[in-house]
């Protein structure tokens, strides 16, 4: 479902949010996101109302982030009112734009409210559990792949809102220019 996430009264135990982090190319053709759609600066991303999505049992936040923001996202996870758990590292099968290194790696941070929802648990009682890394194919720019999403499905409880989305995707609601 897409909402506004300024007027809705939903609150949220999972949110996955993949900024148009403000990217500036280092050459003369546009190659990068600015080419795809409009980017927005650090300081407008921090401002979004992201805590009054909270759920009073705790969220967990998955925040993307390229090589070049590192910094800043940690800076969105605070503002928003997310503590930092660990980083999740996907491995592209293609090297990517770059100045002194190629990159073919993304980042997603995974973050928690102070308040921590309980572990998922399986029916036998094992902990759901993700991985810290993994290998997907580069697809279209900026998409990212379905193992993250299965990943957080695994891990994180509904409800579940997709900041910067671009596309709806079942379970979730979703809230971006593109959708």
């Amino acid at each position: 479902m897409k909402i506004d996430i300024f007027s809705t009264d939903r609150k949220y135990k999972t949110i996955y949010a993949d900024p148009p982090w403000k990217e500036a190319g280092g050459g003369k053709i546009k190659r990068g996101a600015d080419k795809h759609y409009p980017l927005m600066k650090t300081k407008d991303i921090m401002a979004l109302p992201v805590k009054d999505l909270l759920h009073r049992d705790g969220c967990h936040l998955y925040l993307w982030t390229t090589n070049n923001f590192m910094l800043d996202a940690f800076e969105v996870v605070r503002a928003w009112g997310f503590e930092y758990i660990t980083l999740i590292t996907w491995k592209k099968d293609k090297i990517g734009l770059g100045q002194y290194f190629r990159g073919n790696t993304e980042h997603c941070i995974f973050a928690t409210t102070a308040k921590r929802l309980p572990y998922k648990l399986t029916e036998d009682g094992k902990r759901c559990q993700g991985v810290t890394s993994f290998d997907a194919e580069r697809t279209i720019h900026s998409r990212k792949p379905e193992e993250m999403r299965r990943m957080i499905e695994k891990v994180s409880y509904a409800p579940r809102l997709e900041l910067f989305a671009r596309e709806h995707t079942d379970g979730w609601d979703c809230w971006g220019n593109e959708v």
